[in-house]
């Protein structure tokens, strides 16, 4: 990648390196027992992946491949070297059932062509600008009348589609379905999108819907995620523990009680010999903020509302 006057520091396991020759040769950092990176003269911060999003210029499924390639971890190579009983067959349904939001069906993403370039001015008013629409692939579907919301992968492959009706009004049961299914649990929307900034920024909020993180979008914040429902499974818990951020929020909408937003929340905490975080959950206790019963998102009342409840509403896990 370019980087000169690399050295090993065994008393601290870590990897210190300049970004050019003859530049402060301990300027850069990669602590190897948890792949976080600091770029001191830059103030530069992530860890191995978004380091190399920011210098080869890549998303975050790129940078993925990227050091796949560089380490020589071809999927082709793996089943060259170990030869597993009937074909690999009982190895692959073990895989299945222990991490299957790697095992789900995906689709190429030219399937998205037919609703792609139109916006909508539902999501407009509700605070999701043009700009963010076009950013998270958002479109319209002529024979539903239904927005379309792709769904991603953890590693950034379409795997389904969600269809908003384009009427504010309409029943909540006749919302949102599925033009094509996924499961939702096992996936976190914005991951892919917003990696690299939560790394950065070395803090993750999450909230309950996709609305949520496209409007922190709108509102210049790249740290959002969303476990589309609010219950966060052991997958996304997994995952986003290992974002390994100092600070995770949990944001979830209004009329949850206090106690089943904890133990969402309980779930993301990580307390190890390696690292250590701070969770927290939004909650207006006396609907300063989030009217009583209107079953609001933290992001629906704006950017300034957005902030106060995160400096003045959050209760942090002892």
């Amino acid at each position: 990648m370019g980087f000169t006057q690399i050295t090993y520091r065994q008393h601290k396991n870590e990897i210190r390196f300049s970004r050019d020759e003859g530049h402060n040769p301990t300027a850069m950092r990669l602590k190897l027992d948890t792949l976080k990176f600091d770029g001191f003269s830059i103030n530069a911060h992530g860890n191995l992946y978004s380091l190399v999003m920011k210098y080869e210029n890549m998303t975050f499924p790129e940078a993925l491949h990227f050091i796949a390639d560089e380490l020589g971890l071809q999927k082709s190579q793996f089943s060259r070297k170990v030869k597993y009983p009937f074909g690999g067959f009982y190895k692959g349904l073990m895989k299945e059932i222990q991490e299957p939001e790697y095992s789900m069906q995906t689709y190429d993403t030219s399937i998205l062509d037919e609703y792609a370039g139109k916006y909508n001015l539902m999501f407009f008013r509700d605070g999701i600008n043009f700009q963010t629409q076009e950013h998270f692939n958002v479109g319209f579907d002529i024979e539903t009348l239904r927005i379309t919301v792709p769904e991603y992968t953890l590693d950034g492959k379409l795997c389904g589609i969600m269809g908003r009706l384009n009427d504010s009004k309409c029943a909540k049961e006749e919302r949102w379905l599925p033009i094509i299914p996924c499961s939702r649990s096992l996936t976190l929307y914005g991951y892919h999108y917003n990696y690299e900034t939560i790394q950065q920024k070395n803090i993750v909020v999450i909230g309950e819907s996709e609305k949520f993180v496209q409007q922190l979008h709108s509102m210049g914040s790249g740290i959002g995620l969303a476990t589309c429902g609010c219950d966060v499974s052991e997958i996304q818990a997994k995952h986003i523990k290992a974002l390994m951020t100092n600070k995770i929020i949990l944001a979830y909408d209004e009329g949850l009680e206090e106690e089943q937003i904890r133990l969402q929340a309980e779930k993301l905490a990580l307390n190890n010999a390696v690292f250590k975080n701070s969770v927290g959950y939004v909650f207006d206790k006396n609907n300063e903020i989030l009217p009583k019963g209107s079953k609001a998102s933290p992001s629906d009342m704006g950017k300034a509302a957005f902030t106060e409840l995160i400096k003045k509403h959050v209760i942090w896990l002892s």
